[in-house]
C-alpha cells in the first residue's frame, strides 16, 4: 500500500509541474507581445536525468538568487560550484542523483556564494559584480 501512496504524491506533483510550466510558458507570451508591460523575474531549469525537480532563480539589483529543490538528499551529499557566469549543484547519496547547471548573464562574485539547506531547499545566493572587459587593449610601441 505504501507504493500507491508513493505513485499518487508523483502524480500530484507531475499535475502541478504541468500546471506551472503551461503558466510560465503563458506569462512569457504575454510579457513578450507588442506593448507588454509584464515581465517574469523567476526562471525554471528542469534537473537532469533521474529525479524531477526544479531550479528557480530571481536576478534581483544586487544578487541572485537561486531556490533548488532537492528531496531525499542530505547537506553532506550536495556539492556546488559557482563561476563568474554560471553555477553547477550535483547531489548523489546512491538514491537519488541531481545535477543542474545554470549559465546567467550579469557577472558575479564567486566568492560571495552563500548557501543554505533546509527540509530539502537548498537556497544560493550570489553577488553580482561589474562586469570585467574580456581582454585587455595593448599599446603599440
Amino acid at each position: 500500500m505504501k507504493n500507491n501512496r508513493r505513485k499518487d504524491s508523483d502524480d500530484i506533483f507531475g499535475e502541478l509541474e504541468e500546471l506551472l510550466e503551461g503558466w510560465l510558458s503563458m506569462m512569457e507570451t504575454v510579457s513578450s507581445g507588442p506593448g507588454a508591460r509584464l515581465r517574469p523575474i523567476v526562471h525554471r531549469t528542469q534537473v537532469e536525468p533521474k529525479h524531477k525537480g526544479s531550479m528557480s532563480y530571481e536576478e534581483r539589483e544586487k544578487e541572485i538568487v537561486f531556490t533548488i529543490d532537492m528531496p531525499g538528499v542530505h547537506k553532506k551529499d550536495i556539492t556546488v560550484t559557482a563561476e563568474e557566469h554560471s553555477i553547477t549543484v550535483k547531489a548523489n547519496n546512491g538514491k537519488r542523483d541531481y545535477n543542474y547547471k545554470r549559465n546567467f548573464k550579469p557577472s558575479v562574485d564567486p566568492a560571495s556564494a552563500k548557501a543554505t539547506f533546509t527540509n530539502g531547499v537548498l537556497d544560493i545566493t550570489l553577488t553580482k559584480t561589474e562586469a570585467t572587459p574580456a581582454g585587455k587593449v595593448v599599446k603599440i610601441k
